[in-house]
């Protein structure tokens, strides 16, 4: 309790914000309610005045990532809302685009708050740590039948938290296993369960990209070992084969659903997806610079041809709704973001993993971009990035 009224204003309200989304939200409601209604509250909140003008502020000290992400914010705040209004799109969806785009923005309001407070930026991770781990048990509780949502679908382990939080405890568990003692032993246990529960939720709606992100984030933990000390990586390395050996038959028969998948969808036609967007793009000079505005609406291959207001992936949504400026610009901040990222691998592999892959899968294959989620994965890469920055002179410790 001492540490949390250590907190300013802005960080409590943020964190009241993201329990109340992770016991009752979902990432992309199609219908929003009460629940969303008490996040937008405690996000505004948190953001407050200051937080708007901080995130309008030039001459704030800043990385390349956050400028990256400030120049991408303020166009967007001009230029495809101009269009939508000029081109007549419909206002409810070009407020809804307004809302996912804002999300971007979240570690331009909140960057000051943290940037002062170092105690909220070790809360931060572990808060969002268990909001995905929740994302995931709230995806398992309808197979048991213990909670079995109405109405739309929630989307839940689809989340980019939820990655984040496997990939954090398989590195955790990868931790546990070198050098194991008593006192690590819980931390391994608790781990182990979390990685379990989380690929369990993934497995049931058969994500092929998220759990190929986690698999190879522990291939490329054990490399790194093994190079540093054959002897240390190969206790965890004999465990993990043991483990896999176990549970085998439940592996093969994932891999068994995900190329049953492969085979009936491909690869979820996203490359036609941004043909799609070029196509409807080349059709006006204006377009092609400037997109069709928020609230643009695309019939898109991937889900069918039927209309709607996002694409797979943030790069060919910017292109759809700003054209080649937001395009360039969205651009810029996955380049930026990436370098951020890098740093802190640098100091903290598992870290490094873990807002790798929440980073790139939305900017690149999935709809998650448009998330609350997405702009908190953003919010860490640019708390944890500084703080790596900041201490690079440091011994690097951690990995």
């Amino acid at each position: 309790m001492v540490a949390i009224k250590q907190f300013p204003v802005s960080v409590i309200f943020l964190f009241c914000a993201i329990a109340i989304y992770a016991f009752f939200g979902s990432p992309t409601p199609d219908n929003p309610g009460l629940v969303e209604a008490l996040v937008g509250g405690f996000l505004v909140l948190s953001v407050g005045a200051a937080g708007l003008a901080g995130a309008l502020d030039w001459r704030l000290g800043q990385t390349p990532f956050t400028l990256a992400l400030q120049a991408l914010f303020i166009s967007g705040l001009i230029v495809p809302t101009l269009i939508g209004i000029y081109n007549g799109n419909d206002l409810m969806l070009l407020l809804r685009d307004m809302v996912a785009f804002a999300f971007l923005a979240i570690p331009l309001f909140l960057r000051k708050a943290f940037d002062q407070n170092p105690m909220a930026v070790r809360y931060l991770g572990g808060i969002l740590l268990m909001a995905g781990f929740l994302f995931a048990v709230r995806t398992l509780l309808p197979a048991f039948n213990i909670w079995v949502p109405q109405g739309e679908l929630l989307y839940l382990s689809n989340s980019p938290l939820v990655l984040f939080s496997v990939v954090l405890m398989a590195g955790f568990l990868w931790r546990g296993f070198d050098g194991i003692s008593w006192k690590k032993l819980l931390g391994v246990l608790a781990s182990g369960i979390g990685v379990i529960v989380i690929l369990a939720a993934m497995l049931l709606d058969v994500q092929r990209a998220t759990v190929g992100a986690v698999a190879l984030s522990i291939v490329i933990l054990a490399i790194f070992r093994f190079a540093e000390s054959p002897k240390k990586a190969l206790l965890p390395i004999v465990i993990l084969a043991a483990l896999l050996f176990c549970v085998f038959p439940m592996i093969d028969e994932a891999l068994h659903a995900m190329a049953t998948k492969t085979t009936s969808v491909g690869l979820n036609m996203r490359v036609q997806e941004a043909m799609a967007v070029y196509d409807i793009l080349k059709g006006s000079p204006l377009a092609v610079i400037a997109g069709w505005g928020w609230g643009a609406v695309l019939a898109s291959p991937a889900v069918g041809g039927l209309d709607v207001n996002y694409t797979h992936s943030l790069l060919t949504t910017l292109a759809l709704k700003g054209g080649l400026l937001m395009l360039a610009l969205g651009m810029m901040v996955m380049a930026t973001g990436t370098y951020q990222i890098f740093l802190i691998f640098q100091r903290d592999r598992v870290g490094g993993l873990a807002l790798f892959w929440p980073f790139t899968i939305p900017i690149l294959l999935y709809a998650s971009h448009k998330s609350l989620d997405f702009g908190l994965v953003l919010l860490l890469i640019s708390v944890w990035s500084t703080r790596a920055q900041a201490l690079h002179d440091a011994p690097m410790s951690g990995k």
